[in-house]
């Protein structure tokens, strides 16, 4: 067996997974062996060595479903009106066929996963949230190794997770993180109260430490004008930006609103991130007539946002309070907004609310307002000095405490007791 070595295994794509990024490179600089098993990316290769990290990409499909797969997407997104793609819509919100597909899916990539996790002799298999936790604690039990359940998110407590998710898949994942939670050597949660949620619900699991998604500290900002030139803004042009993924209870909807309601011409919001709603949010502005007044951007990988997040005005965080997950969220973007200099609109709950109260470097609201958040555009968009102000307030209390160095620090002290 190598000597320190770790396999972290992510659902999600390596280039945009921030706090991955992050952590391996926090164990790779303490002397660990690391290997990352992530989902696979157009243009990136199966397997790679990126800066002494192995990163292995095992395929989600085989080729032949792939190809299927792309046909039926592309049928079902069409906009005609023809009976084939009315069935095939038909079909893919189709609960039971959803459950069934999802299987069909998941079961041959778990086992894609499971297979190139168990062929890594690591000595710690660390899973990045629930849906790898089976994969690292299969793996570990057969290594005879340690396990660490890195908890993004709290799963069983997030809205997408029971609307994405068939009952019977969700009593599956409840018996997974039982079991697995209390084998595992070390818990991480990303927030104090997800972390007392997660102690309430397991009180028996051992070692629960607190990483924040929190960003790297930027001594120097990069230069400003990227965003600016990006969206052709004028000299006086207030930007007002959401960065993140594009999906259900971010609150968009109601920030389309509220861009509806904003009366201040000089206000443009930019809207920039993957999307997983499939176009819905951009019709919707269309529908509106939002095209001069809202732009939507494609999303870049996780180290070029700073040079776009640097040229905002505001910045917003307006999580929806439909679940436990959003109610004790603390965002990567939260402090990527303060690292930036940017002030910030978001939710007036417990945890965003302590940090801006604390630093005073934004405006909570009521998320279901359009109304609220207008006002709050408004406000900032109007006095300058509000915004240097809070610009300047967010931005030393990033460089002081809200960035990934004293989060590094935890993480690595958590290993070295591993070791």
């Amino acid at each position: 067996m190598s000597t320190d070595s770790v396999c972290m295994v992510v659902k999600n794509r390596l280039s945009n997974d921030a706090r991955v990024k992050k952590e391996m490179a926090v164990l790779a600089a303490d002397g660990w062996q690391v290997t990352v098993i992530a989902m696979p990316e157009a243009g990136l290769p199966r397997e790679e060595n990126r800066n002494g990290i192995r990163i292995i990409r095992p395929p989600i499909f085989s080729e032949t479903k792939e190809n299927l797969r792309r046909q039926v997407v592309q049928a079902s997104e069409k906009s005609d009106i023809s009976f084939k793609a009315k069935v095939i819509r038909s079909l893919r919100q189709n609960r039971l066929r959803r459950f069934v597909a999802d299987l069909q899916r998941d079961i041959p990539w778990e086992k894609r996963l499971r297979d190139a996790a168990w062929e890594v002799d690591a000595d710690v298999y660390h899973a990045n949230d629930l849906d790898t936790l089976q994969i690292c604690g299969s793996a570990a039990a057969e290594r005879n190794a340690r396990l660490v359940y890195d908890s993004h998110e709290l799963w069983l407590e997030s809205s997408r997770y029971l609307i994405a998710t068939h009952p019977m898949n969700r009593i599956r994942l409840k018996r997974i993180e039982r079991k697995y939670i209390y084998k595992a050597d070390a818990v991480i949660a990303v927030t104090p109260l997800r972390g007392e949620k997660m102690q309430q619900m397991y009180p028996a699991m051992k070692n629960l430490e607190i990483v924040e998604n929190a960003p790297e500290k930027l001594i120097e900002l990069p230069s400003a004008g990227k965003l600016r030139n990006m969206i052709n803004a004028a000299p006086d042009t207030v930007i007002a930006l959401y960065q993140g993924v594009l999906c259900p209870e971010r609150g968009l909807e109601e920030l389309l609103q509220a861009a509806e309601l904003t009366t201040n011409t000089n206000v443009k919001f930019v809207i920039i991130g993957m999307d997983t709603w499939n176009g819905t949010l951009q019709k919707m502005a269309a529908d509106m007539g939002l095209e001069n007044k809202v732009i939507f951007l494609p999303p870049v990988p996780s180290e070029e946002l700073p040079q776009i997040t640097v040229d905002a005005d505001m910045g917003f965080i307006l999580f929806r309070n439909t679940c436990l997950n959003h109610f004790y969220s603390l965002p990567n973007k939260l402090y990527e907004y303060m690292m930036a200099g940017v002030p910030i609109i978001a939710s007036d709950f417990p945890e965003l609310k302590r940090v801006l109260n604390e630093v005073s470097s934004g405006i909570t609201v009521n998320p279901d307002s359009p109304e609220e958040i207008s006002r709050a555009v408004e406000t900032l968009a109007a006095d300058p000095a509000m915004r240097k102000r809070m610009k300047s307030s967010g931005r030393a209390a990033a460089i002081d405490r809200y960035n990934w160095e004293p989060q590094s620090i935890i993480l690595r002290d958590l290993y070295r007791k591993l070791r």
